[in-house]
């Protein structure tokens, strides 16, 4: 369970596992796809790399 802004209706949701629909590995992370509450297709970059990225993109 992790907390999601929906970018379809802007409301902050608890995201369950029975929501996913896929995960997909690359370079740049984890990226977690899955249905908002109000069903909007979403997904969020998460992992190692993921964090390491935004680390980078705060101190640029």
């Amino acid at each position: 369970m992790f907390a999601h802004t929906c970018t379809a209706c802007s409301t902050r949701y608890l995201i369950f596992p029975s929501q996913v629909t896929g995960i997909r590995n690359s370079d740049e992370g984890i990226t977690l796809d899955f249905l908002c509450w109000c069903d909007a297709p979403q997904s969020q970059l998460t992992g190692k790399a993921a964090g390491l990225r935004s680390r980078e993109t705060v101190a640029a």
